[in-house]
């Protein structure tokens, strides 16, 4: 067989890639990875900016359930680096931390808070991209992709945090199903995927595993194949993968697994007590 030629690059380079949640243990993560592949990145975050001046880097604070906010920081970055062709959402809001034990205890408000960010939030930043890939994309454009943040949550459930769990499977099914048809008859090359991590290996995670002796073990090791929780670097990786043409240009309307081979949620422990 003769030799032939592969191209195993990403060929992201120069494409502008927007990052929100871009100030997070995940997003400031997945906003080096797309600098590290040559990328222009305009990061978008609630929280003051973090980052290091970068000649590629474009930073402000948007919060992203602000419809004329997202709007107008959307041209701003078009403005400073032309069109957003891939956008990568990973701004979202998790209650976890706040005990209400069952959704028979948890306010309303609280509820409405986390769909409004992870929904409406998600929603919006989606819908930007879209009008801008309509209003300003050209045929030769590259690497035109939509990469949304569900979780694992949103296949297994968190009797805890059921706003999470509901608002993640709202967006990883629902609006990545229904926008990847739809931005295909924006752009024939449009793609929209979704990412969704298992417990990923952050600083909050280790503090919860330091405060409750089990949890690594129920989280990360007792349903998981390799028994062990997810580095963010791969959960970054996964979104290069997605936003890439040359890796992923046929693959849309998918919801990846990033979780270590999780296979369930752990229901009840060897003393009969609930997980």
């Amino acid at each position: 067989m003769a030799d032939m030629d592969f191209d195993t690059g990403l060929g992201l380079e120069d494409t502008h890639v927007l990052v929100t949640g871009s100030s997070g243990a995940i997003g400031s993560v997945v906003v080096s990875a797309f600098l590290s592949a040559g990328c222009f990145v305009s990061a978008f975050d609630i929280a003051e900016p973090t980052y290091r001046t970068h000649d590629r880097l474009h930073q402000q604070v948007v919060d992203i359930t602000d419809e004329n906010g997202v709007e107008e920081a959307m041209e701003t970055a078009r403005q400073k680096f032309g069109l957003i062709a891939t956008c990568i959402a990973v701004a979202g809001l998790d209650l976890s931390y706040i005990p209400h034990g069952s959704l028979a205890d948890m306010p309303l408000a609280d509820w409405k808070r986390v769909m409004s960010v992870n929904i409406d939030g998600t929603f919006l930043t989606c819908r930007g991209w879209l009008r801008g890939i309509r209003d300003h994309a050209k045929a030769g454009d590259r690497n035109i992709a939509a990469v949304i943040f569900g979780s694992e949550a949103g296949r297994f459930g968190v009797p805890a945090s059921a706003a999470y769990a509901s608002s993640k499977a709202a967006i990883q099914y629902g609006l990545v199903k229904s926008l990847a048809r739809d931005a295909v008859s924006m752009h024939p090359c449009a793609r929209v995927n979704a990412v969704a991590p298992g417990p990923v290996d952050t600083a909050q995670f280790r503090k919860e595993c330091r405060a409750d002796e089990s949890a690594r073990w129920r989280e990360a090791e007792a349903t998981v194949a390799l028994g062990r929780p997810v580095t963010i670097e791969a959960v970054a990786r996964a979104c290069l993968f997605l936003a890439s043409d040359n890796f992923a240009g046929n693959i849309t309307g998918q919801l990846l697994p990033v979780d270590s081979g999780k296979s369930g949620s752990l229901y009840w422990l060897e003393n009969g007590e609930g997980a």
